[in-house]
């Protein structure tokens, strides 16, 4: 292994390339060691939180009969067990903020059934109240400390606390937009691709800011131990020969392996394994919206814009007088756009710019900042005073709240488009029509208008493609922090 040992000598330079603001150094805790204090944290975690909210709830029935000191520690107990059975201590299953929400509320339900179980058979009489308060104070706790434990390990990666080194198998296009995710977008992840590994590159350079080709597959076991991998990643485009070879590379090497499927904009509880015969097989669920979950759907936007309506009312009222005597010209503004399955509608919002707007459009297009179909321009002069604090804090789509409840749009889904955008639309991005449009979606909560029109059209599509109640949970508990943050502006 002279020789390979020499190509991996060429290679550590751009490696420390990748990531130029990211210090240069290796992590503290790589792998296996990582993983550990990983998990350790999240069971800490979840002990504290979940054991927090069990107590809490076990105090309000202090006057019940049975052995009660004994029922947070035997609640906990299954709720953590549970905890393990969903998942939740995976790094595979939670490496998703949404699948890790999802993991987390369906261990709460189950786990304060197992609670209810474990009063029953400590002879512990307890009610509904003590029920509901177990569900709702250990789900609360466990979820708010998932998400801020969740925010801590992306630091601690980021700032290379934790993270692991990488090979990833296959140089072509999708191993190359593979890499480009890991060191830019999923850089919290904590990966750092050392190079590639291909039978059908020359060891070298692949290309601008991306590792080199440190050998092939018949060299990957010798370079996992050279190179101190932690990880390996094979490319959807490497061949299933090849694949398997790698797979056979590895057997008996402590490292983990990981297979790309290739297919992007599909969202990972969509996919499972499935077995026939001796081969693994992914089965792909699609996802059409039926009719009961179009019922269920439209049962949420109802509840939480009803609400939503009831508890902003003095808000929405604030915002219609400081429109009315901030400049001359109506409350509202309205609008044509496009629904679901190109049904046009009209879009109302408070008026956050003069009343001529829509005539001294055409005088700043040149000025556009946005790519695609998009128009951003970020001092618009159309925008007024009070409009340019109302879209601060998005306070000018409010009103939307009643054409959620009207039917014409959803809580959450794809922004609404202009007709004329749609006139413009391939049969690919057509595909956004499919469900009613949201007053907040995947794009607002993913960096909002700061994404680029080819990431707005892909998480659209993500969302449409991958829908569920949960997903849309998920986005609208998103939406709250990303307002207050203001990282629409």
């Amino acid at each position: 292994m002279a020789t390979s040992q020499s190509r991996v000598t060429t290679t550590a330079a751009p490696v420390l390339q990748l990531v130029p603001d990211v210090p240069e150094v290796t992590p503290r805790l790589r792998g296996a060691a990582a993983r550990r204090v990983t998990l350790a944290a999240r069971l800490a975690v979840d002990v504290l939180m979940a054991g927090t909210g069990l107590v809490a709830a076990s105090l309000l029935s202090a006057g019940t009969g049975g052995h009660l000191a004994a029922l947070p520690v035997a609640a906990l107990a299954a709720w953590i067990a549970l905890a393990a059975w969903f998942g939740l201590y995976d790094d595979r299953r939670v490496a998703n903020a949404f699948d890790e929400l999802k993991l987390a509320l369906q261990t709460a339900a189950a786990g304060t059934v197992a609670a209810a179980f474990a009063a029953l058979l400590l002879e512990v009489s307890v009610g509904r109240a003590w029920v509901l308060a177990t569900w709702a104070l250990s789900t609360g706790a466990t979820v708010a400390g998932r998400l801020v434990l969740r925010r801590v390990l992306r630091r601690l990666r980021l700032r290379r606390f934790l993270g692991a080194r990488m090979l990833v198998v296959g140089s072509g296009a999708q191993g190359r937009d593979l890499v480009e995710s890991l060191t830019s977008k999923a850089r919290w992840l904590g990966y750092d691709v050392v190079g590639f590994v291909d039978d059908d590159k020359a060891v070298g350079p692949v290309g601008n800011r991306l590792p080199e080709v440190v050998g092939s597959i018949d060299e990957l076991k010798e370079l996992v131990a050279e190179l101190d991998i932690d990880d390996v990643l094979v490319a959807g485009e490497v061949h299933p020969a090849d694949a398997e070879r790698v797979y056979r590379e590895l057997a008996g090497v402590t490292v983990e392996l990981h297979l790309s499927t290739g297919l992007l904009g599909v969202a990972a509880n969509r996919v499972s394994v499935q077995r026939w015969g001796d081969a693994p097989v992914l089965g792909l669920r699609r996802v059409d919206l039926n009719g009961f979950q179009q019922l269920l759907k439209r049962v949420f936007d109802v509840l939480v814009a009803g609400t939503a309506v009831l508890v902003l009312a003095p808000v929405l009222l604030a915002c219609a007088l400081a429109v009315k005597l901030s400049s001359p010209g109506p409350v509202l503004f309205t609008q044509r756009r496009v629904g679901k399955d190109g049904r046009e509608f009209t879009i109302h919002k408070f008026r956050s710019m003069v009343a001529d707007a829509e005539d001294r459009l055409a005088e700043l297009r040149g000025r556009n900042q946005a790519d695609g179909l998009l128009f951003k321009l970020t001092d618009d002069p159309r925008v007024t005073r009070v409009g340019r604090f109302m879209r601060a804090w998005s306070l000018d789509e409010l009103p939307q709240l009643f054409d959620v409840l009207g039917g014409r749009m959803s809580l959450v889904g794809p922004r609404p488009p202009l007709p004329d955008e749609v006139a413009r639309y391939d049969d690919w991005i057509r595909n956004r029509l499919r469900v009613k449009p949201g007053l907040t979606g995947l794009w607002q909560v993913s960096g909002r208008h700061q994404t680029s029109f080819a990431d707005y059209i892909r998480h659209d599509l993500f969302y449409v493609e991958n829908w569920s109640l949960a997903m849309d949970l998920f986005i609208v508990l998103r939406t709250i922090p990303a307002v207050l943050a203001r990282s629409g502006v």
